[in-house]
């Protein structure tokens, strides 16, 4: 299970976590990715979702990991996506319910501003703190009471802080840096990501997979 999540909002979460799980799929040959946020099925192309979600699941008082499952869409052949549902509040420590639903396969959470509760970070085959090189965003980061046991650097051109600011800033090791791209934002705006991700964002997620 892949957790990825931020601290401030345009920070690249959910276009990361979609890329992360298409690639995911590609390599095992099915994976599934966990919408809390919301926007997962308009970065990869896909109609919204009718129906109950991730957080109606979550906000339920009787979570079966079976139940969750059978919400999953096919996005592609090999990638499903629960989506998030219209609940709008549940209690946190029903996050960690989701440690349950993996199904043999990857799975991909895409959190957004949401943070993962310790325990489910340690149970994690990955906590990845997605963020860009922003002062704003590292001020944020800055006053987390723990640290994410990674950094996903969306790199920009023209910015002053480097991978290793943002290091020192969170006190957590850059697992990867991705490249903000025109070619991705036209590839996400045209709803084509799921058919073909962009070579270098393929390329650039390999070091992390």
């Amino acid at each position: 299970m892949y957790a990825c999540w931020s601290v401030k909002g345009g920070s690249g979460t959910t276009v990361f976590a979609s890329a992360l799980a298409l690639s995911l799929a590609e390599q095992h040959g099915e994976a599934s990715i966990i919408d809390l946020c919301g926007d997962v099925p308009s970065v990869l192309g896909m109609a919204e979702p009718a129906g109950r979600g991730v957080r109606d699941w979550l906000s339920s008082p009787d979570r079966d990991a079976h139940e969750l499952f059978t919400m999953r869409v096919s996005a592609t052949s090999r990638l499903h996506v629960i989506p998030a549902g219209s609940a709008t509040s549940f209690a946190e420590r029903a996050l960690e319910d989701l440690l349950a639903t993996t199904h043999g396969h990857p799975v991909v959470i895409d959190f957004g501003l949401l943070r993962p509760p310790p325990s489910m970070q340690a149970a994690t085959h990955a906590d990845w703190l997605v963020v860009r090189p922003c002062y704003l965003a590292l001020r944020r980061a800055a006053r987390l009471h723990s640290r994410p046991r990674g950094v996903v650097l969306m790199s920009e051109p023209g910015r002053a802080l480097t991978a290793r600011d943002v290091q020192s800033v969170v006190g957590s090791p850059v697992v990867a840096e991705i490249t903000v791209a025109d070619g991705v934002a036209r590839s996400v705006d045209a709803g084509l990501l799921a058919t073909r991700l962009p070579k270098q964002l393929a390329e650039e997620l390999r070091v992390l997979l």
